[in-house]
Order: structure tokens, then C-alpha cells, then sequence
């Protein structure tokens, strides 16, 4: 039999049709018209942002170079989301960590570029390659917005690695480096002796083009690039009519870290190159960016918006000298591209995205067995732990590390608030931490600027969650699913950069003004002086305790049902009578005020507005830790998010022998691999091993009681093998029973009486009394 690429060719055969009417990924219909129209709107789009940065030519030059290799891993997220149907969250991670280790060989070591760009060019299909094999393919059959979670995950284990890169090779935590190469003389000057235009950028220009040129000749008259192109249009045609359709999404994954190494590693020239090869998501916002507005399709469209994505950084960096506001300007075109596009997002929702209540539904306590002793005792009981562990910690930590000990019911609110946004209303959130300091910049400003009352404050942080979240929440009711991860990660940037920058028109309004950034706690009714750091943990306890009764009551109550529904069937609800727009905006609302009461709780417990305590990889790093303790349960999430906020904080005591560079990467440790490990074994987090001891706790109350509960026989079925064969036996005594009557039989429920079907017709308790009309 013949194997490799070899064995494509009968199956290649009979999708000649497909391969005949399939016009290339670069899009369909009228190309004449499609491209002018896409190169007079290329050309608007320069207008405006020259009119409002006012850019030099070589600037222009640069942002254009750095934007077309921000295209090519926009062209790496394509590629995965049309052969797997996912948003790749780890496109610019797997290419980093090889192209940074060859680049800071040649900063560190004095390599020359050349004789290490094999380690780029071989690392990024290689690390990609692997990543598919030996992590993707393990949740093959699962959702794809589960599997959009594992690349998260996927990119914060890179992250983990990249962080080590460069203490290995020596470089200096920080530094950002030029990096030499053999056409850094080479270049075009003015009449003034300025550089126009570098041998460095004109490297990324051919680069670019000779990547995106031997990709079509790839896609267009190899075999595998064939077999990819029919897999992205219909992979369960294209595998019932034998393309190894496995092999083909490996081959994409490879292609998509070839694209990010090469276009990390010739990008690094011009914009330098960090000491730190996590990257960030920085770059995976830019491309993300370019391949929203591609809608996930158009190769030509991506590589065209990366390079306006990049001329639009470079035009803020010059206007401002940071490039921190480039997010909100992503978040500004990623949302008018999602909007624009509001069909074929609707149909692309559909094919399978499914929403967060895949992941685990847990039942709530069998309604026989809710009132009896032991279950109340244990339910009693539980309560009862978590109220002495809460009220007596402060006790065990000691006043030294009282301040470690508040943020812990903080990130506990927080994770409520993914638990009703993401586990309840199935709508997927990167940028919660955003939402908190949105509710900390209003907070922080009426106190510093108005000496507002506690409450008063506290109040005025709730008020700003709910109108952020119901902003962002207005365009969701259109934006579904993946789409919607793209959009919040973009906000959390917007927030970081803009919102909580004192140089912004937002942030001027917003925040402290003055040189005086920190303030007293209050005194609470003559007696409660919050300045004490164990009392003011008290009162954040308090406010958990709220936000989690909260949420229990929006959940119970009609909103939390039609919630639900909604989620679980967005095309029947409206069958119904239910309103989507109202219930899912109820949603964005009620988990918005719960994160900026967290934010009003964060200004007073650091005594200060502090910018980066709401940064993004806070926000991806809260969602991945409430994502292992289990997104659907609210006192799992809780559970997830404070533990792993506790050992955060109190951790390095126990491994400070390791290092301060190990405690650094803890964080991402504990969110990449580890979520992987819980995501394969337990997709319900935590919580599913917690909700599988309580079923067999219930389990045993039933037996206890003889009673017979329907909706934990599959369990035991599951879990106890000999079940099946004492359920047959015990059918077969009823049955010899039966038998012994002569005819079946029935119990009265009245009087326990046994009698055959002829009897019960006259019985007593049984007869059926007709009232006359």
C-alpha cells in the first residue's frame, strides 16, 4: 500500500470537481471588481491614519514592513482555522520561542544572522508540529471553543519555556536589543542624509513576498496543499473520500509555525528583540486583528490588513512614543469588521462552535434526597468549613503577610463573574480583568478627586462594570463564541493602554489627577477602620459572600433560566418567547458589576490606582485558573481562582530555594501545562472530581435509605459494574412474582395491596370515579 503523500492521489482524483470550483482561498466571485474595491479601501484606509499621525516616509516604511509579517501569522491563523475550525491563541508562541533563541544567539553570542536562521526556519514547524501531534489531537473530538482553550493553554507552556530562554543564553531581564545583520549598511538616504529605506525592511519585504508566493504555488499545485485546501473547505468530505485528513491539519499546524518563526525572526530587525521570548500577546493581537477582518479566509486580505495593522503601531508610536494605545485601536477594528460581517459569522457559529455548557452541567441535588439528614449535615458542614477557613486564616498568616491574604476573595468575585458570563451565558471572556479596572479607574478617580464616600465609591465601581460590560456585551449579541474571545482579549488591551493610561483623553477623565496617588482606607460607622488590613479582609469577604448569593439568586430565578436556555439553544429560544438581546446583556451586566466591585475593592486594598495589576496576561491567567476549577459551579470557580491566587502569593515560600526566576513563571506554569493535564482528564475542571464524590456520597445516602434515585443509576452504572446484575436480578424476582399471580400485577399506593390487573380495575383506592356533567 502506498503511504504518504502518495496515497492522496486516488482521493485527489475524485475531488477534482471540488479542486476545479474551488477559486483559491484568496476569496470568490468577481476578482476585477473585489480587488479594486479592497485596493481603494487599502488606499482610504492609509489616508486616514496619515492624516491623524502625520508619519515620516521612513516610518511609514517601517510600520508597512513590521504590519506584512504581522500578515503572515495572520496567514498561520487562517490556515488552522479553516483545516480545525479554531481560533489558534498559540500561532505567534509556537514560532517565538525558536525564533528568539536564534536571534538572541546572534544579540548574546555573536552568531552570525545567517548561520542561525535554520533554528528559526526548522524550530517553528517543528515545535508546531509536535503541538499538534501530541496535544491537539488528544481533543480531536472535543468542542471547538474547548480546543480554542487548549491553544491558550498551549501558549501560556511556550510562554513558560520562552521565559528560560534567555537566562540560559545570558541576556539581561528587560533589555530590548538590536539585532545585527550582514545588510544593516545597506540603504536608501535623503537629501538630508535620513534613512528612507533599510536593507532591514526591504529584507521583510522580500521575505514576505517570497513566503506568500511559494504558499500559493503550495496550496495551488502540490498534493498536500490540494488535500489542505479540500480539508478547510469540507474535512468530513474530504476524509470520507480518503484524505488523511489528520495528516493534513499537522502539515497546516507545521505551515502556521514556519510562518510565525520567519516572521518573528525578520521583524525582530527592525522593532528589536526582547529578552523575554514569551512575547506576550502583543503580536497575536496585531494578527488576530489582520485575520478578523480577513473573515479566517482571505490569504491576500490578511497579509494586506498586517501591514495597515503595523503602519497604525508605528503611527501611535510615533505620536505618542508607546505603543500601549495601538489596542484600542484593534479593539476599534476588530469590532467594526465583526459587525460588517454579521452573516457569515452567524453561519460560522453554527458549524459546530458550541458554547461553554459542553464542557460540564452538573445536577443539582436529587430532589429525594435534598431534605434528608446526612445530606444536610454535609451540606452543613461544608458551609461550615468554608466560613471558619475564611474567617480564621487571618489568624494563621500573621499580620506580616495580612496584604498577600485580601486579594484572594477578590479574585474569588472575579471568578463569579466568569462563571455567569462565560459558564452560564456561554460567552467566552479574555478580558475580564478589564472590566475590573474599568471599575478601579472610576472608583479610584471620585476618591482621589472628589474624596468620595466608601459606599459611594464602591457603588460608582459597580455602576462603571455594568456599563462597560453592557457595552462590549451590545455588539456580542452578534459576535458569538470565537469571534467573542478575540473581541474581549482586544478590550483588555484597550483597557490596559488607553483606559488606565494618564496620558489617554479617557484616562485624563478617569483617573487620579496630581502628584498625591495614594490615600487611608476609611473608618466605617466610628468603628470599623478599614486601615487595618484584617479588617478591611473581612469586609472583602463580605462583598464575596455577596457576589456569590447574587449570582445563586440570578441563577435560580426566571433570568437565570432563560439564561440557560439561550445558551444551550440560541435558535429554539426564541420560540419561546425569550428574548436573547435582553438575556444575554442581563448577563454581560450583572457579571460586569461584579467585576467592578472587585476593581473598587482592588483601589482601596492597594491604596492606589495601579495600572498594571489589571494587564492582560492577568486576564488570560484568571480565566485559564477558572477554567481548571470548573467554569460552570460557582463555588468551584471561586475555589479555582483562590487557590490559585493563595499560591501565588504564599507559594514562593516553599519553593524560594528554586530561585526568583522560578516564582516568576509559576503563573504560567500552573495555566498552561497544568490546564492541559486537567482539561484531557477532567473537561468540567475540578469540579467534576468534587461533583463525582458528592454523586457517590448521595449514592450511599440512597442505599442507606433503600431508596431508589433515577438520576444516579447511570452513574452506578458507570461506576459500579456488578450494578447491572443485581438490577437484573432484582427485575427478574418482580417479575417471578408477577408470575406467581398468574397475570402482572400492581401495588395499590394506598394500602401496599398486590393485585393483578383484573383486580385493580374494581379496587377501591383504584377506581376512577366519573363525575356527572
Amino acid at each position: 500500500m502506498t503511504s504518504g503523500v502518495g496515497a492522496l492521489s486516488p482521493a485527489l482524483e475524485a475531488i477534482e470537481p471540488l479542486r476545479r470550483g474551488y477559486r483559491s482561498v484568496m476569496g470568490n466571485g468577481n476578482v476585477g471588481f473585489k480587488v479594486g474595491r479592497f485596493v481603494v479601501a487599502i488606499l482610504l484606509g492609509l489616508l486616514a491614519v496619515q492624516l491623524t499621525f502625520h508619519m515620516a516616509i521612513n516610518e511609514l516604511l517601517n510600520g508597512a514592513c513590521t504590519g506584512s509579517l504581522y500578515g503572515l501569522i495572520a496567514v498561520g491563523i487562517i490556515l488552522i482555522y479553516k483545516t480545525n475550525r479554531i481560533i489558534n491563541f498559540a500561532a505567534a508562541a509556537v514560532g517565538a520561542v525558536p525564533a528568539i533563541f536564534a536571534l538572541l544567539l546572534d544579540v548574546q553570542r555573536h552568531m552570525n544572522y545567517l548561520v542561525v536562521l535554520p533554528i528559526a526556519l526548522i524550530g517553528g514547524p517543528l515545535c508546531a508540529g509536535l503541538v499538534d501531534i501530541l496535544i491537539m489531537r488528544r481533543f480531536a473530538k472535543s468542542p471547538r471553543l474547548i480546543a480554542t482553550v487548549v491553544t491558550i493553554g498551549v501558549a501560556q507552556g511556550f510562554a513558560a519555556l520562552g521565559f528560560f530562554i534567555p537566562i540560559w543564553i545570558g541576556a539581561t531581564a528587560g533589555k530590548v536589543s538590536l539585532v545585527p545583520t550582514p545588510w544593516d549598511s545597506i540603504g536608501l538616504h535623503n537629501s538630508q542624509g535620513k534613512p528612507v529605506l533599510s536593507g532591514n525592511q526591504v529584507a521583510a519585504i522580500v521575505v514576505t513576498l517570497a513566503i506568500s508566493i511559494g504558499l500559493a504555488l503550495f496550496l495551488r499545485y502540490t498534493r498536500i496543499g490540494i488535500a489542505l485546501r479540500a480539508s478547510a473547505e469540507n474535512s468530513d468530505r474530504a476524509a470520507l473520500l480518503g484524505i488523511p485528513v489528520k495528516r493534513v491539519q499537522t502539515a497546516a499546524w507545521m505551515l502556521a509555525g514556519l510562518l510565525a518563526s520567519m516572521a518573528i525572526y525578520f521583524q525582530a530587525p527592525l522593532i528589536g528583540v526582547p529578552s523575554n521570548a514569551t512575547l506576550g500577546f502583543d503580536a497575536l493581537l496585531y494578527a488576530l486583528a489582520a485575520a478578523v477582518v480577513a473573515r479566517m479566509e482571505r490569504i491576500g486580505v490578511a497579509l494586506a490588513v498586517g501591514t495597515f495593522v503595523g503602519i497604525i503601531q508605528f503611527g501611535v508610536v510615533s505620536r505618542t512614543g508607546s505603543s500601549s494605545n495601538v489596542g484600542a485601536y484593534m479593539l476599534v477594528l476588530i469590532l467594526a469588521a465583526l459587525l460588517l460581517q454579521r452573516r457569515a459569522q452567524a453561519r460560522a457559529m453554527d458549524a459546530g462552535t458550541s458554547s461553554w455548557d459542553v464542557v460540564k452541567n452538573f445536577r443539582p441535588i436529587p430532589a429525594e434526597l435534598r431534605n434528608l439528614p446526612e445530606v444536610n449535615a454535609a451540606r452543613y458542614a461544608l458551609i461550615a468549613a468554608a466560613g471558619a477557613a475564611a474567617i480564621l486564616l487571618p489568624f494563621l498568616v500573621g499580620d506580616n503577610d495580612m496584604p498577600k491574604l485580601i486579594p484572594l476573595p477578590l479574585y474569588g468575585m472575579i471568578g463569579v463573574s466568569l462563571v455567569v458570563l462565560t459558564g452560564w451565558a456561554g460567552q467566552i471572556s479574555l478580558g475580564q480583568f478589564g472590566l475590573v479596572g474599568v471599575g478601579a479607574a472610576v472608583s479610584g478617580g471620585i476618591i482621589f478627586n472628589n474624596n468620595a464616600d466608601f459606599f459611594v465609591a464602591i457603588f460608582a465601581g459597580i455602576a462603571a462594570g455594568v456599563i462597560a460590560a453592557v457595552l462590549i456585551g451590545l455588539p456580542a449579541v452578534r459576535i458569538q463564541g470565537l469571534y467573542l474571545a478575540v473581541t474581549t482579549l482586544a478590550f483588555a488591551y484597550a483597557c490596559q493602554g488607553y483606559v488606565l493610561d494618564r496620558t489617554s483623553w479617557v484616562g485624563e477623565k478617569l483617573l487620579p489627577k496630581g502628584l498625591v496617588t495614594t490615600f487611608k482606607r476609611p473608618l466605617l460607622y466610628g468603628r470599623f477602620d478599614l486601615e487595618d488590613d484584617r479588617t478591611f479582609y473581612y469586609v472583602c469577604v463580605v462583598a464575596l459572600l455577596f457576589a456569590i448569593l447574587a449570582a445563586l439568586a440570578f441563577r435560580r430565578n426566571r433570568s437565570g433560566r432563560v439564561l440557560i436556555a439561550a445558551r444551550d439553544n440560541q435558535r429554539a429560544a426564541p420560540a419561546y418567547g425569550i428574548n436573547l438581546v435582553r438575556t444575554r446583556l442581563a448577563a454581560f451586566a450583572v457579571s460586569g458589576g461584579i467585576a467592578g466591585l472587585a476593581g473598587s475593592l482592588f483601589v482601596y486594598a492597594q491604596h492606589q490606582v495601579i495600572p498594571g495589576t489589571y494587564s492582560v496576561p492577568e486576564s488570560i491567567t484568571v480565566f485559564l485558573a477558572a477554567v481548571i476549577g470548573g467554569l460552570t459551579s460557582v463555588p468551584a470557580a471561586v475555589l479555582g481562582l483562590v487557590s490559585f491566587e493563595a499560591f501565588v502569593q504564599f507559594g514562593p515560600k516553599l519553593y524560594k530555594g528554586l530561585g526568583p526566576n522560578f516564582v516568576s513563571v509559576v503563573p504560567l506554569l500552573l495555566t498552561g501545562p497544568l490546564l492541559l493535564v486537567n482539561l484531557y482528564q477532567y473537561p468540567g475542571g475540578t469540579a467534576e472530581v468534587l461533583f463525582e464524590r458528592r454523586d457517590k456520597f448521595l449514592r450511599w445516602v440512597a442505599k442507606r435509605h433503600d431508596l431508589l434515585v433515577p438520576s444516579l443509576i447511570a452513574d452506578r452504572l458507570v461506576e459500579d459494574e456488578n450494578l447491572s446484575g443485581e438490577l437484573i436480578t432484582e427485575a427478574e424476582r418482580h417479575v417471578e412474582e408477577a408470575a406467581a399471580l398468574g397475570e402482572l400485577a400492581v401495588e395499590c399506593p394506598t394500602c401496599g395491596a398486590r393485585l393483578t390487573l383484573s383486580e385493580a380495575a374494581e379496587h377501591d383506592h383504584l377506581k376512577v370515579s366519573v363525575s356527572p356533567s
